[in-house]
């Protein structure tokens, strides 16, 4: 590991300390009604002298020095704690429950106090049930391994939502769809940024949609950028989505501001265009 890099670790043990990392919220928005149903948590660290840091700066050495398991729950505490904060919000649009979507890597998942320790903490704060959800990969979950099957049943008996990130990048994926406690999978923006231009990924992406709803699970599109990309999204019957098309990551108070506000599409009946619609203050 370069000397830059092990100057860091004092730095990040000493923001986990002092609460310098913080997190930004990405809108999830229904693609059907146009409502903000939720909210994907991501991690940030506001350093003192390089300004503010993406998990791709620091993680690898968050994991060299043994820090990653404080930062995960670092960020699984300040998430509750966000979630309580949205009690006063008005109900969505379209009714449906509000969510927090958080990473969790497959060796936190995997600790042998993970699933007594987040549920004390939930249990703790009284969130209802459903509205903190957790992003595994399937990479991160051994492929769905009988244990980990297993443990992911306990948090969703629990009230734990449950989401399988990435979808698509490994091909073993349709196979374990069916089998693992999932509500709702998310489609790697690599088949995003192809739809509406190329017919052999757009009927990847229906196939992908059609078991998924055959199964019961929810499609969530990531990184959706443009009008194009959002629209065809919606003729392929995608549930929901992320991406600049509708906000960059936002800090707390606007990611608040914007789940009472209530509506991705402004009312006005069509996806808003970047470009010119500035209205969801995208980053």
């Amino acid at each position: 590991m370069p000397s830059l890099d092990l100057d860091l670790v004092p730095a990040l043990s000493r923001a986990l300390d002092t609460d310098a990392l913080v997190l930004h919220f990405q809108p999830e928005v229904d693609l059907a009604s146009g409502a903000v149903v939720g909210m994907e948590a991501l991690l940030r660290w506001q350093h003192p002298q390089r300004g503010l840091l993406w998990p791709a700066d620091f993680l690898a050495v968050a994991d060299g020095a043994g820090l990653l398991p404080r930062l995960g729950w670092w960020v699984l505490e300040r998430c509750v704690a966000e979630l309580e904060s949205w009690r006063p919000l008005p109900p969505t649009v379209d009714g449906s429950r509000r969510q927090m979507w958080v990473n969790v890597s497959g060796s936190q998942l995997l600790e042998s106090d993970f699933v007594d320790r987040l549920l004390g903490l939930v249990h703790d704060s009284a969130l209802p049930p459903g509205v903190l959800g957790l992003e595994v990969t399937e990479e991160g979950i051994g492929g769905g391994s009988r244990h980990t099957a297993m443990l992911l049943a306990e948090l969703k008996d629990a009230g734990i939502a449950l989401a399988l990130d990435d979808f698509g990048t490994w091909y073993s994926s349709l196979a374990t769809l069916g089998e693992l406690p999932i509500e709702a999978v998310k489609l790697d923006q690599s088949f995003v940024r192809g739809v509406g231009n190329d017919l052999e990924n757009d009927t990847i992406v229906s196939s992908v949609i059609e078991l998924a709803h055959a199964h019961g699970i929810r499609v969530v599109a990531e990184g959706v950028e443009s009008w194009s990309e959002g629209a065809r999204l919606c003729e392929l019957g995608c549930d929901r989505a992320l991406g600049y098309l509708f906000s960059g990551p936002q800090r707390a108070e606007q990611a608040r501001l914007m789940l009472a506000h209530g509506t991705g599409w402004q009312g006005s009946g069509r996806i808003p265009n970047p470009r010119s619609d500035r209205t969801l203050h995208p980053l």
